[in-house]
C-alpha cells in the first residue's frame, strides 16, 4: 500500500474506495514523469499497458498525492476563488486541460459509494458525474469516443492504431469494471470510425467523427450508470449552500 495515501486519509479524515487503492496498488495511477520528453520516451511503452485513462476523455491522473493535498489545501483556504462551502468535502484526484477538477465527493456518501463530481475552475456550478469510481471510468472511456481526429493520441497512426490502442486499453481497465461495462466498450470499439451530425441543447449544429455519437453515450449512461444525482449541478460556494 503506498503509505502516501494513509497518510493523506489520516490528516483530512477520509477514506478512499477500494477501487481506487487497487488502482494504485496495481500501478494504474502511474503516467510517469510529465516533462517536454514524455512524449516521445514514456508515452509509446505506455500505449501497450495503458495506465488508468490514459486514453479517456480529456482528463490527466494524479500520480502524486502530493498534488492531492496541495489541492485540498488550497481549496480550503479562506482567499481560494472558488469560495468553497466547509459542508462539501471535495478530494480531487484528476483535472482536465483547463484545469477544472475530478474529485470524490465524500458529503455524499451513500452505502460505501463516493460520487465523482466536476469542478470547473471559472464557474461555480459543479456537476456529479457518477455515483462511484467504477462507473466513472466507464463514462470517461465511453465519452472518448464521441470526438475523435487525427490528433487524438489514441489515433496518431490511424484506425488500426486507434483500434489496438483501445483494445490495450480496455484490457488494462477490465478488473475495474463489471462485465456489462466491457462488453459494450468491446463491442463499440469494432466499429467503423463513421461521421455524424450532432445538435447541442442551445441548437448549434456540428459534425463530429466517432466510434458512438454523443446520443448513443448520453443513452448508454442513463441507462447503465443511472442514480438519482447523475448530472446534477449545484453551486458549491460559500453564498449559496441551503
Amino acid at each position: 500500500m503506498n503509505m502516501d495515501i494513509e497518510q493523506l486519509e489520516q490528516k483530512y479524515n477520509f477514506k478512499y474506495p477500494d477501487i481506487y487503492k487497487c488502482l494504485c496498488e496495481d500501478g494504474m495511477l502511474n503516467w510517469g514523469e510529465s516533462g517536454s520528453d514524455w512524449y516521445r520516451a514514456t508515452f509509446p511503452q505506455f500505449k501497450k499497458n495503458p495506465p488508468l485513462l490514459l486514453f479517456g476523455n480529456d482528463i490527466e491522473i494524479w500520480n502524486h498525492q502530493q498534488f492531492v493535498e496541495a489541492s485540498i489545501e488550497e481549496m480550503s483556504e479562506e482567499d481560494d476563488y472558488r469560495n468553497i462551502h466547509a459542508n462539501y468535502k471535495f478530494v480531487p484526484f484528476a483535472k482536465n486541460g483547463a484545469g477544472d477538477l475530478y474529485a470524490f465527493q465524500f458529503d455524499l456518501k451513500n452505502n460505501g459509494e463516493v460520487p465523482i463530481t466536476f469542478i470547473p475552475h471559472d464557474d461555480e456550478e459543479a456537476e456529479i458525474l457518477a455515483k462511484n469510481f467504477q462507473d466513472f471510468i466507464f463514462r470517461q472511456l465511453l465519452e472518448a469516443l464521441t470526438e475523435i481526429d487525427e490528433n487524438a493520441m489514441f489515433y496518431e497512426e490511424g484506425e488500426e492504431d486507434l483500434k489496438r490502442n483501445l483494445f490495450n486499453q480496455l484490457k488494462t481497465h477490465e478488473p475495474y469494471m463489471t462485465s456489462r461495462q466491457i462488453e459494450i466498450l468491446h463491442s463499440i470499439y469494432q466499429r467503423d470510425l463513421f461521421e455524424y451530425t450532432y445538435k447541442t441543447p442551445n441548437g448549434h449544429v456540428f459534425e463530429a467523427e466517432g466510434l458512438a455519437t454523443y446520443d448513443e453515450v448520453e443513452e448508454i449512461l442513463n441507462r447503465e450508470i443511472a442514480f438519482e444525482n447523475l448530472r446534477k449541478t449545484f453551486n458549491y460556494t460559500i453564498c449559496w449552500i441551503n
